[in-house]
C-alpha cells in the first residue's frame, strides 16, 4: 500500500519551488516584452534582419594544427638516402609552418611569403627551403637565425601583403622574401581582379548570421575543443581511402567560358603589388627580396603533367600563350628588383626544369628544395651582413 502524502505538503512544482517559478515567470515576461518592443519598432522603421559581419581574411594555415601527408616517391631525394615516407606539417600558434622560432632571442629574423611553392608541404620539414636557408645562414654568419614560413597554398600577392602587414611585421624581421607568379596569373586571368568574390581566394568575407550557421558554428567549436586530434585523424583516413578523388576546383564557376588574356592589364596589376611589397618593407626598415618561380613549363608539356592545360585550351587559351605570359611575370619580378634596387633570387634561371628538382609543374622535390635553400642563403648572406654593419640591428624582441 502506497505511503500517504504528508498533510499540508504541496503537490505542484510551483508550490514546492516558488523562487524558481518566479524567476521563470519573470524571464518569460522579459522575453515577451522584448519581442513586443521589437515588433513595435518595426512599425516605425524599416525592418532589419541579422546584421552583416564583414572582415578581412588572414589567409594562413590554421594555428596549432598538425597534418600528415604521403607524398609521391619522386619527391624524396633518394640519391642522398632520403626514402619515401609520410611527412608532417606542423603549424605554430601564429600560423607559421614549423620549425619556425628556433631561438627565443634570434639575432637575425627572416620571413618568407608565397603560395604552395613556398609552403613546400610535400617535402620533409627538415628539408623545406625556408627552414634550410635559415640554418645555412646561421652557419655562415655564426649568428642565431629564425626563419619563418608564412606561405599558404593558393595565396597570391595580395594575400601576402595582408600577411606581411598584420602578421610578419610584428616579428621585426630583417629580411622578408616574397615569391609569387602562377597564383597571381590565374587569379587575375579568371577573376579579373585581386578583389574578387571567389569563395576560396576573396579577401573580404561577408557573413550574415543564420540559425543554422550558428548551430554549425557551435558544433565546430565543440569539435575543435573536444576531439580535435580524433577529427583530423578521421579526415586523414577519409583522404587516404579516396586517393583518386578529384581536388576542389576553385574556378569551376568560370569553366567553359571563353577567357581572353589581357596581357598589359595582368602585368600592370602584378607589378603594382610587387611595388607595394617593396614600399611596405622599406617603410618599416625591412630589407625586401624577391624570387622568381622555378617551374617545368617546358616548350612541349605533356598535358598529364598539368591537368590545367586541357581546361585552359577548352577556354580558348593556348598553352604556349599561357607559358609566355607566365615567363613575362617572372621577368616583371626581375625588372622590379632592378628598378628598385632589390635583390632577386632567380630560381627560374638556376633551378633545372627537371623532375628531379620540380616534381610536377611548380612544386619542389626534396633535392630542388635543398638547392633553393643554397641559392637563397648565397644571395641573402651579403644583405644580412650589410644590414647589420649599417644599422646595428639588434636581437629579435
Amino acid at each position: 500500500m502506497a505511503e500517504a502524502e504528508p498533510a499540508g505538503r504541496a503537490s505542484h512544482f510551483w508550490a514546492r519551488h516558488p523562487k524558481k517559478t518566479l524567476a521563470a515567470v519573470v524571464g518569460l515576461a522579459i522575453l515577451a516584452l522584448a519581442l513586443i518592443a521589437d515588433r513595435l519598432i518595426a512599425l516605425k522603421v524599416k525592418p532589419q534582419g541579422p546584421s552583416l559581419q564583414r572582415h578581412i581574411r588572414l589567409r594562413e594555415l590554421n594555428p596549432l594544427t598538425f597534418e600528415v601527408l604521403t607524398p609521391p616517391p619522386q619527391v624524396f631525394d633518394q640519391e642522398a638516402g632520403s626514402q619515401p615516407r609520410r611527412v608532417v606539417i606542423r603549424v605554430d600558434e601564429n600560423g607559421f609552418i614549423m620549425p619556425s622560432r628556433i631561438h627565443p632571442a634570434a639575432e637575425v629574423v627572416l620571413a618568407f611569403l608565397g603560395g604552395s611553392t613556398t609552403e613546400c608541404r610535400a617535402v620533409p620539414e627538415e628539408s623545406r627551403f625556408v627552414y634550410l636557408a635559415g640554418r645555412r645562414l646561421e652557419e655562415a654568419l655564426k649568428l642565431r637565425v629564425n626563419s619563418y614560413n608564412a606561405a599558404r597554398s593558393g595565396n597570391n600577392s595580395l594575400h601576402s601583403l595582408n600577411i606581411l602587414l598584420n602578421k610578419v611585421m610584428p616579428l621585426h624581421p630583417d629580411v622578408v622574401v616574397m615569391m609569387h607568379n602562377i597564383n597571381d596569373l590565374i587569379t587575375l586571368m579568371y577573376e579579373k581582379t585581386y578583389w574578387n568574390a571567389n569563395p576560396n581566394r576573396r579577401v573580404i568575407i561577408v557573413e550574415q548570421p543564420t540559425l543554422s550557421g550558428q548551430v554549425r558554428g557551435f558544433f565546430r567549436v565543440l569539435r575543435e575543443y573536444a576531439i580535435p586530434n580524433l577529427y583530423r585523424a578521421w579526415q586523414d583516413v577519409r583522404q587516404r581511402a579516396r586517393p583518386g578523388a578529384p581536388e576542389l576546383d576553385e574556378f569551376r564557376h568560370v569553366r567553359g567560358k571563353k577567357i581572353v588574356i589581357d596581357g598589359p592589364y595582368l602585368k600592370s596589376e602584378f607589378r603594382r603589388n610587387l611595388s607595394m611589397f617593396v614600399n611596405l618593407c622599406q617603410a618599416r626598415r625591412i630589407t625586401p627580396a624577391l624570387m622568381t618561380q622555378a617551374n617545368r613549363f617546358v616548350e612541349h608539356l605533356d598535358p598529364r603533367a598539368w591537368q590545367e592545360v586541357a581546361a585552359l585550351e577548352a577556354q580558348g587559351i593556348a598553352y604556349q600563350d599561357f607559358r609566355e605570359i607566365y615567363r613575362q611575370f617572372n621577368q616583371i619580378i626581375r625588372d622590379v628588383g632592378r628598378e628598385r634596387g632589390v635583390t632577386v633570387v632567380d630560381l627560374e634561371r638556376h633551378i633545372p626544369q627537371a623532375t628531379t628538382y620540380v616534381h610536377d609543374i611548380v612544386h619542389f622535390t626534396e633535392k630542388g628544395s635543398k638547392e633553393t635553400a643554397r641559392l637563397i642563403s648565397q644571395e641573402l648572406e651579403p644583405l644580412v651582413r650589410a644590414r647589420r654593419q649599417g644599422t646595428g640591428q639588434g636581437p629579435e624582441p
